[in-house]
């Protein structure tokens, strides 16, 4: 705001600011010059920039249309579907084979409980039950051969991978172990990211047939150390049997309860295992459930109760806790059973897993663990009906090459919850076997029922004796349409460059100044933008020379030696531009003579579009029109930039940055002549205010005398 004082018109009567507003809009012309220079620059690179989107979409289409899935898209024929189906990628050989046999179908290696007794046996006791839901430790007396529980607490801890080349966790507890053959193995199941990882003392020791990634225990640091990178935020996940687990709390004075953080406490373990208590550094032992102080051999004053089954604490003496603060630690072992199971994979590898099944498990929590298990491959389920339990290989197919073990290995010992509860032991196994056919003469098999060949996938459905052929031909409509969506985007972006080349250019209707949106309706100023803003890339040459070189391109011919003649440019294929040539050369197709081409010289037809080259000649029309659109693309970014660039990055905006600094001087400088305006005026003002009290002075002095 100006600092000059503005004396308007008290003295002289003269509507001062309605003369200096007409005085200054005749100096602002040159600023509305100015200003509309700007928007049109605004509104030209907007253009550009919608134009540009269109350039940019139509490149990825032409990305696409180098692949060859685009021209290779195969279909195939079954003579009898009952028998045989199959697919075809889009690199299978055109042709036909024959399916002459199929004696046997794959199966999947299946085992059921107590099949190998001499009669069939049910797991439960006569009039027992098993609940599925229900704790397995709450159950034991309903099963057949019990379970057989150990002293141990069966520990689960997560950890976050860093990063670290070598990876490491530190576990809370020390996990049991066991020596087989000089390997010592830990009862522990280590999972990163959902992989199963095998734990040992010796990496080294590993049988070379049991192959996967190997975590390393150290029983003196309590470290486990993986034998290669775990990337940073992995999911590792341990699972283990520590043989008794310490917990300590704080309680306030007259807490009445302790949960303990296992239930089933194992009161019967002893030696390290067995239940100890210390309170405030007192220590407590444990007799019949109830708790006394160690100093009470009499047993005559317990402090409290154990409820085995769910590990809660009551304390029926209040004096033990009388502190504010009082410190509870609890030493003690629970109950938990060991399955194991393992599997074969396709390369003849055998991987093995023991699961540590808590006395809280139910036999549901039991199969889910084995289900879900990601590498085991093998599906178990209950049936209560029949009392009995499956195990199922998920894949089909003969896959223990050696012969010497069955598909599914039941590891343990007699005790093991597989071969004792559940009667797996010595079970005999059905299933397991490969799919034997001849396929054009040739005996064969295979694992699954469904397997690739020359790149077509076969599903066996049935045994048969009566040949069956399957052809696999090029798949016609869907190779037309990618053609056809690909000349649909072509004429797309011809569409929209030919309608901004040929648009009206209203040279009258210049872009409002804000004085004269202010006496206009909003309806008016659309209608006067819509003209204004109407013809700003009308006959631009970068776009006019970008339709002409894609017409060019498009138009000749692929010269190159890998193509028939016959098909050697889009005209040949039933591809032609429209007889409108004001629709700026935009393409039109024959269906039936692009059909007929595709099925009758179906490489000609891709090379004729994605042939490479040396030459532009030799480049098939795909690849000429990328390097030709990418050109354009390049040339009115340089020009227009894109909504990430600043104006300092393109043409368009080093334009209007410079308008933007003239507008700021101009209007520098107008504010400048409207002070100087304002100043003349006012000195008039105080002349004539100063004549007018001359005035008034000697007047008053002539009417006295």
């Amino acid at each position: 705001m100006s600092s000059i004082q503005r004396i308007t018109g008290l003295a002289s009567g003269m509507d001062i600011d309605s003369i200096v507003e007409k005085m200054m809009t005749a100096a602002k012309q040159p600023l509305v010059k100015l200003q509309q220079q700007k928007q049109i620059l605004e509104w030209q690179e907007e253009d550009y920039r919608t134009l540009n989107q269109k350039y940019f979409d139509f490149r990825s289409t032409l990305s696409n249309m180098k692949l060859t899935s685009k021209y290779r898209a195969r279909t195939t024929a079954s003579s009898n579907e009952n028998y045989v189906t199959a697919t075809a990628t889009n690199n299978a050989a055109l042709g036909s084979a024959t399916i002459q046999s199929v004696t046997q179908l794959a199966t999947a290696a299946t085992k059921i409980s107590g099949s190998g007794s001499e009669t069939a046996t049910t797991i439960s006791k006569s009039g027992a039950k098993i609940k599925a839901d229900a704790s397995l430790y709450s159950q034991t007396g309903n099963f057949l051969n019990g379970i057989t529980w150990n002293n141990g607490v069966v520990v689960s801890q997560s950890f976050s991978g860093d990063g670290d080349a070598t990876a490491s966790v530190k576990l809370s507890n020390p996990p049991v172990s066991t020596t087989t053959d000089g390997i010592t193995y830990y009862a522990m199941n280590v999972k990163v990211n959902g992989k199963t990882y095998q734990v040992v003392n010796d990496k080294s020791n590993i049988p070379d047939n049991e192959k996967g990634n190997y975590a390393v225990y150290n029983a003196e640091s309590g470290v486990l150390t993986f034998d290669s990178a775990v990337s940073s935020g992995s999911s590792i996940n341990v699972e283990y049997v520590a043989g008794a687990v310490t917990e300590t709390k704080t309680l306030a004075q007259g807490t009445a309860t302790m949960q303990l953080g296992h239930g089933l406490i194992a009161t019967d373990a002893g030696g390290d295992q067995a239940f100890s208590l210390k309170i405030n550094n007192t220590n407590y032992v444990l007799e019949n459930d109830k708790l006394y102080a160690e100093s009470d051999t009499g047993k005559s004053s317990p402090i409290g109760t154990l409820d085995a089954s769910t590990g809660l604490i009551t304390f029926t003496d209040s004096a033990v806790l009388s502190g504010e603060s009082n410190t509870i630690s609890v030493t003690y072992s629970s109950k938990y059973a060991t399955m194991s199971l393992g599997s074969y994979n396709e390369d003849g590898s055998i991987n093995k897993a023991t699961f540590y099944i808590d006395g809280t498990d139910s036999l549901n929590t039991v199969m889910a663990d084995v289900n879900n298990h990601s590498t085991l491959g093998i599906g178990m389920y209950y049936d209560a009906n029949a009392d009995r339990v499956s195990l199922t290989r998920k894949m089909t197919g003969d896959l223990n090459k050696t012969k010497e073990i069955d598909e599914i290995i039941i590891g343990g010992s007699e005790n093991d919850f597989l071969n004792q509860t559940l009667q797996f032991k010595g079970s005999r196994e059905s299933g397991g076997e490969n799919a034997k056919f001849t396929i054009n003469g040739l005996e064969t098999e295979r694992t699954s029922n469904t397997f690739t060949i020359s790149g077509v996938t076969y599903t066996l459905k049935s045994k048969f004796d009566t040949p069956v052929a399957v052809t696999v031909s090029n798949d016609t409509d869907t190779i037309f349409k990618n053609i056809k969506d690909f000349v649909d985007q072509y004429n797309s972006l011809i569409d929209a460059v030919q309608s901004k080349l040929n648009e009206d250019r209203y040279s009258d209707y210049a872009p409002l100044t804000d004085d004269q949106r202010k006496e206009m309706t909003d309806t008016q100023q659309d209608q006067w933008d819509k003209k204004a803003r109407s013809g700003l890339l009308r006959n631009d040459m970068t776009m006019k020379s970008s339709l002409s070189n894609m017409r060019s391109l498009i138009y000749s011919k692929v010269n190159n030696a890998n193509i028939s003649s016959e098909y050697n440019q889009l005209s040949s294929i039933g591809i032609t531009t429209t007889s409108d040539w004001l629709k700026g050369g935009k393409l039109e197709i024959n269906e039936d003579k692009l059909k007929a081409a595709i099925q009758n010289d179906p490489d000609s037809v891709e090379l004729l579009f994605r042939a490479t080259g040396s030459t532009t000649s030799e480049k098939g029309i795909v690849q000429r029109l990328y390097d030709s659109v990418n050109n354009t693309y390049n040339t009115i970014v340089d020009k227009a930039g894109k909504s990430t660039y600043v104006n300092t990055q393109f043409t368009i905006g080093k334009n209007i940055n410079d308008l933007t600094d003239k507008i700021r001087d101009m209007n520098d400088k107008l504010g400048k002549l409207e002070d100087r305006y304002y100043a003349q005026f006012t000195a008039m003002e105080q002349a004539i205010q100063k004549y007018n009290s001359q005035y008034t002075y000697l007047s008053s002095f002539f009417s006295n005398s």
